[in-house]
């Protein structure tokens, strides 16, 4: 029975999202948001680009973060959970920055000299797509 099967996966994920969350001082309603727009809850997505599970890990920040199975929900949203949480402490709690970073790379907003959330429109359009989309899930 699929219904029952997603369903229990729902609760799972809402179980490692509160848990996570309050371990890392992260706002669930932010986590919730990036995971509706990373994968609308499946924990099985993967991406063109091969980002994986609810939270679309690269399977660089996979091993840095220890995860040994990106679809496993815990390991899943824990990782995610402290990726955001390292971004918004890099940018002072600034959440566009966070958003921008988690989605396009530092690297990226480094290469193209962005300073503020003002210079969203020097990321890609997927980023610049992606963070009015995930603060309008969030607020």
């Amino acid at each position: 029975d699929i219904s029952q099967e997603s369903g229990n996966d729902v609760e799972k994920i809402y179980e490692a999202v509160d848990k996570y969350c309050s371990k890392y001082g992260v706002d669930r309603a932010l986590v919730l948001s990036i995971i509706k727009q990373e994968s609308n809850f499946n924990p099985n997505a993967v991406s063109y680009a091969g980002a994986k599970g609810l939270m679309q890990l690269m399977d660089f920040n996979s091993e840095a973060y220890g995860v040994t199975n990106p679809f496993d929900i815990n390991q899943n949203v824990e990782a995610g959970v402290r990726h955001i949480k390292e971004y918004l402490d890099m940018f002072g709690g600034n959440l566009e920055m966070a958003l921008m970073a988690y989605n396009g790379g530092p690297g990226t907003m480094e290469r193209r000299g962005v300073k503020s959330p003002s210079d969203l429109y020097k990321m890609p359009q997927e980023t610049q797509n992606y963070v009015p989309k995930i603060l309008d899930n969030y607020r």
